[in-house]
């Protein structure tokens, strides 16, 4: 079962990636139809599903051979194409082929890592060929655990040299951030290995790591059974040229790169530096270590924040919350809304709001790093109330437990073993084995961190802040379900945020107020706007496209203006802007390029219709996409539900006559560049060739036509 996100291999019968926990889809060869996990026969039409053969392969007979696409007009080649592996059954000779499906290539905004052994030559002509490959391997295995903590994508293992992809396959909102923690964590591991191998063999080894982000076209490349997911352009050898340059057991990133992670990492300039291929010299950056900076907001919040724009009647919401635990009655309160749209912020104000007032603040952050490991946001938020310090040893440490339990008044003989083991401490000296089955040692840590959190409450009122629930693990949800039965009884307000693709498992309680943040209005996105301007007015034009293209949304209308501000476009004349020269299209800011990827690689599955459908524009047709696009009504219909379900895509009225039109201008634009010319092309003459047929029939705008 081939994923079609991540296109990670899992073993049948699996209904969900083992690689990036994506749905996955039974979907017939033949007519397309998704047919429940099980099913060996198409429920649509018939057809085999596909059986193993002695290879491992699916064997498919010419009559169920997939219908790859309807025929494109001449000239146009489908944005996906195929092709075939040959397999021969060891021992009757009989052949089977199976056809994989080939994602196009795309364009890309990547970030490169490239780490190497120092010294290699030196360590190959000490070692038996057999040893070197022995040490190789240790090193390659203990890089690639800290890539897949990271979720990059090892592309190719050069010798001792390691590529690694960030924002290929599969982007993620902060793929720059990823990579530098993975160079930091292929150091520390690296060294670590080392230490083992001198204590052992006598061997020394030491990596450099070197990153860089630029563009790129990404895709397959190779013939047969050499077939590999690679990206051609500049940034790999940049990376590789900044790994050459690096100290050994550091990390050197680019002046493109440094931006990017700017404020959550320390970094020391290296100067100017000239690489060979590079025509300009490059500003190189090391990074020393982790700034302790953990989200944009925290970021924001060190550099000044704007103005609040159009958020007055939630946080009044909020603040009347507050007033409700104050006087006894608990409250939770869920707070929803998409990326970059407000919810650290409104958070923020309902903590400046409530300054005067004595309330004890707690706030756990989830993580997409620690989405598996059990009641990680919680442990964090523990070391914080027991004031671990970097020296501290672990006496120390179950010394500050002790303390803290003490503090307010729990048993110590159960809760110090119970919250010693939750944070990777030994038991101290004195307290008895708990001799308690794992699953009842769960169920009493989560009942003591419970009871922690109520006694805190008992003394002044506790505002518990769980960010980014949509990265929770299973763990945490059960500490939250527990904390909501107790609510309405203490001083607890519970506030918990997250994204529209997280579905909170709780339903209505009186003590339950849920607020979906909107966009912002017009009028509200350019208030917004002066506020990153210090008050001067933009040229109205530049204005408008702002205004346009965000949509709404503060994080966008910020980065925006921003790089308007930044990118020579502009000139100041005294409380104003004014344009100092022709205004181009606006293009995507490249701090928001991975994370509208991110969004858009989350449908990977239906990307030829967002891609098509960016092609035509803003705004599209049911007949136009159906005219255009090489899938049938049912298919068609069917993945455009998924980005309207994703809320990629507004619906207007119900097929065939029916209107769709992006959420976001800046999406469009996303799933636009992510086409290589070549398509770009292709899709635009599909595009115009049906305008030009509906021109004739006085159904189609003669402007639209020219600009396809």
């Amino acid at each position: 079962m081939q994923c079609a996100v991540c296109w990670f291999e899992n073993p049948p019968g699996m209904k969900f990636c083992g690689k990036c926990g994506s749905a996955l889809k039974n979907a017939c060869p033949r007519c397309n139809f998704e047919n429940p996990l099980g099913f060996k026969f198409c429920g649509e039409c018939g057809g085999p599903l596909g059986g193993e053969t002695a290879s491992g392969g699916m064997t498919v007979t010419p009559s169920s051979l997939p219908a790859i696409a309807p025929a494109a007009p001449t000239g146009i080649r489908p944005a996906t194409s195929t092709y075939e592996r040959t397999y021969e059954r060891p021992i009757t000779g009989e052949r089977s082929v199976t056809r994989d499906l080939e994602p196009a290539a795309e364009r890309r905004q990547l970030t490169v890592l490239f780490c190497d052994v120092v010294d290699s030559m030196a360590l190959s002509e000490r070692l038996d060929p057999e040893e070197l490959r022995d040490v190789v391997r240790e090193y390659q295995a203990v890089s690639a655990a800290v890539v897949e903590r990271f979720e990059g994508h090892t592309a190719q293992y050069l010798g001792d040299g390691v590529l690694v992809y960030f924002g290929f396959p599969v982007a993620h909102e902060d793929d720059p951030q990823r990579a530098v923690h993975t160079g930091l964590g292929i150091v520390a591991a690296v060294a670590e290995l080392s230490r083992r191998l001198e204590a052992e063999r006598g061997i020394r080894l030491a990596v450099r790591v070197g990153i860089h982000t630029g563009k790129v076209v990404a895709g397959q490349m190779g013939t047969g059974d050499t077939r590999e997911r690679l990206a051609l352009g500049q940034a790999p050898n940049v990376a590789a040229r900044l790994q050459s340059l690096a100290e050994p057991g550091t990390v050197v990133v680019s002046d493109a790169t440094f931006p990017l992670i700017q404020g959550f990492f320390v970094c020391q300039p290296l100067g100017p530096q000239i690489l060979k291929g590079v025509s300009r010299p490059m500003e190189l950056y090391r990074v020393l270590q982790e700034s302790g900076v953990r989200t944009l907001f925290e970021l924001a919040v060190t550099r000044g924040l704007t103005p609040l724009v159009g958020r007055h009647q939630d946080l009044a919401v909020l603040l009347r919350c507050l007033e409700r635990v104050k006087s006894g009655r608990g409250q939770t309160v869920l707070l929803s809304g998409e990326p970059g749209i407000g919810k650290s912020r409104l958070v923020q104000m309902l903590k400046e709001g409530a300054a005067a007032d004595p309330h004890k603040w707690l706030i756990c952050r989830c993580s997409p790093y620690h989405q598996g490991s059990a009641l990680a946001p919680v442990i964090e938020l523990l070391s914080d109330l027991c004031r671990f310090a970097p020296g501290d040893d672990a006496a120390a440490k179950a010394g500050k437990v002790e303390g803290l339990l003490g503090r307010y008044g729990l048993p110590l003989p159960e809760a110090v073993p119970l919250l010693t083991l939750l944070l990777g401490l030994a038991v101290p000296a004195g307290y008895a084995p708990l001799g308690l089955t794992p699953q009842r040692q769960k169920e009493r840590t989560l009942e003591t961190l419970v009871a922690l959190l109520l006694a805190m409450a008992g003394e002044e009122p506790v505002v518990f802040v769980v960010e980014d629930l949509h990265w929770v693990d299973p763990s945490t949800v059960d500490l939250l379900d527990l904390l909501l039965h107790q609510g309405p009884t203490v001083r607890l307000f519970n506030l918990f945020t997250f994204r529209p693709t997280y579905d909170p498992p709780w339903g209505p309680r009186a003590h339950l107020t849920q607020i979906t943040l909107d966009r912002l209005s017009d009028t509200e996105a350019e208030a917004l706007i002066l506020g990153v301007t210090a008050g001067k007015r933009l040229p109205l034009e530049v204005e408008r496209q702002i205004v346009v293209k965000t949509d709404g949304v503060p994080l966008f209308v910020e980065e925006l203006t921003k790089m308007v501000l930044s990118s020579g476009l502009l000139v100041e004349r005294g409380d104003r802007y004014a344009l100092a020269g022709p205004l181009p299209p606006l293009a995507i800011p490249t701090s928001l390029q991975d994370s509208l990827m991110a969004r858009l690689d989350r449908l990977a599955a239906v990307r030829e219709v967002v891609q098509m459908g960016a092609a035509i524009g803003r705004e599209f047709t049911w007949d136009l996409m159906q005219e255009v696009c090489s899938l049938d009504p049912e298919t068609l219909g069917r993945e455009l539900g998924h980005l309207v379900a994703a809320e990629l895509l507004y619906q207007r009225g119900v097929p065939p006559v029916a209107t769709f039109v992006f959420k976001h201008a800046l999406i469009q634009d996303a799933a636009y560049g992510s086409l290589l010319k070549s398509a770009r092309q292709q899709y635009h003459q599909r595009i115009a060739a049906a305008l030009e047929r509906r021109l004739a029939a006085g159904e189609a705008r003669p402007e639209i036509l020219a600009h396809h």
